[in-house]
C-alpha cells in the first residue's frame, strides 16, 4: 500500500452463499499486479461456509463484515460501497474473478491526463462456467477509448443488452457515489446497468478493449436465478432510459432495440441453461432445439 493511509482502490465483494467460489475470487484480488488496495467483503448472512472461507485469509488489507440479517443483493451492494476508503471503487460479486493486471490498467486509465472528466472505466470480460472453464474468451460490444454517454446509452438501447458489462467490469471514483441514488433492484436484471447510467450522468465512459476480468455463470448466481425474466426487465430498462430526454433515445432506437432484446434474451437464457442449468433444464433446452423453434420463441412472445 502507498505511504498514505488511504488506499488508491477499494475492491468490495458482496457475497451470499458463495462457498464454491469465494476463495478463488479473493485470491484473484490478492494476486493483482497493482497492490495499493483494500479488500472489503460483506457477507449477507450466508447459510453455507462462505464466511468461514473468507475469514481464513489473513491479509491485512481485508476487512470482513457479516450482516446481522439478509439484506438481499440491492441492500448488500449498497452496503458494500458505503464505507470505502479508496479513491476508486470496484465491486466484484462473490463468484467473479479479476485477471492479474485488471486494477493496474483500470487505475492507469483514470490517471491518464487525457481522461479528465471520465466517471467510469470499463474493461471487457470473459465468461466462465462453474468450473472456471472459459465459455467466451472476450465479450466485446464497444471498442477501445473514450465514449460520450449519449452514444453509449443509444447503442445499448439499440442492441437490447448490457454493452458496458457486469459490476466486475467497472471501476469508478469513490466521490461519485454520493451523487448517485445507489444500486436499485426495482428492475433486478438491470441493477448494474442502472448504476452505470447514474455514473455516466457525471462524466464519460472509457473502455479498455481487453478482457481483464471474468463473469461467472452458475446455478447459484443472481443472473442465473433471474435469467428467465431478462426480456421483460431489459425492455423496462430501455423504456426508462428512453424516457430521459438527456439520453437522446429515438423511437427508431427503441424499435430496433426491442427486436435485438428478444434475440439477446433467447441467447442469454439458452447459455445459462446450457452451462449452468439443471439436468432437466438441459433436457428441455435440447427438446426446444429439436422442435421447429417455436418453443424458444414462445418463451419471449407468448
Amino acid at each position: 500500500m502507498s505511504g498514505s493511509s488511504r488506499p488508491m482502490v477499494s475492491v468490495t465483494v458482496p457475497m451470499y452463499n458463495n462457498e464454491r467460489f469465494i476463495a478463488e475470487t479473493i485470491r484473484s484480488v490478492l494476486a493483482q499486479t497493482y497492490q495499493d488496495f483494500e479488500l472489503l467483503i460483506y457477507d449477507d448472512n450466508s447459510t453455507d461456509d462462505s464466511l468461514e472461507i473468507a475469514a481464513s485469509f489473513s491479509d491485512p488489507r481485508i476487512r470482513l463484515v457479516r450482516n446481522e440479517r439478509n439484506l438481499g443483493p440491492e441492500g448488500n451492494w449498497n452496503l458494500a460501497v458505503s464505507e470505502v476508503r479508496g479513491r476508486y471503487v470496484k465491486l466484484v460479486c462473490g463468484d467473479d474473478l479479476l485477471f492479474p493486471t485488471c486494477l493496474e490498467k483500470q487505475v492507469g486509465a483514470f490517471l491518464d491526463p487525457m481522461n479528465g472528466g471520465v466517471s467510469l472505466v470499463s474493461a471487457q470480460r470473459s465468461i466462465i462456467d462453474s468450473r472456471g472453464k472459459t465459455i467466451i474468451g472476450k465479450v466485446n460490444f464497444l471498442d477501445e477509448g473514450r465514449k460520450e454517454p449519449v452514444d453509449v446509452v443509444r447503442k445499448m438501447v439499440r442492441m437490447g443488452t448490457n454493452i458496458i458489462g457486469e459490476p466486475v467490469c467497472g471501476l469508478f471514483p469513490a466521490d461519485a457515489i454520493a451523487r448517485t441514488r445507489g444500486y436499485s433492484a426495482l428492475v433486478p436484471y438491470t441493477t448494474d446497468v442502472d448504476y452505470w447510467l447514474q455514473l455516466l450522468k457525471q462524466g464519460d465512459l472509457y473502455v479498455i478493449d481487453e478482457p481483464l476480468c471474468a463473469f461467472r455463470i452458475s446455478d447459484v448466481s443472481w443472473s442465473s436465478r433471474i435469467g428467465e425474466m431478462r426480456y421483460q426487465q431489459f425492455l423496462a430498462f430501455m423504456e426508462q432510459a428512453a424516457a430521459d430526454p438527456g439520453h437522446g433515445v429515438t423511437d427508431l432506437d427503441l424499435f430496433i432495440g426491442r427486436i435485438n432484446c428478444a434475440i439477446q434474451s433467447m441467447t442469454s437464457l439458452m447459455g445459462f441453461k446450457l452451462f449452468a442449468g439443471s439436468a432437466s433444464e438441459k433436457r428441455t433446452l435440447a427438446g426446444m432445439f429439436q422442435s421447429d423453434g417455436k418453443g424458444l420463441a414462445r418463451a419471449f412472445f407468448p
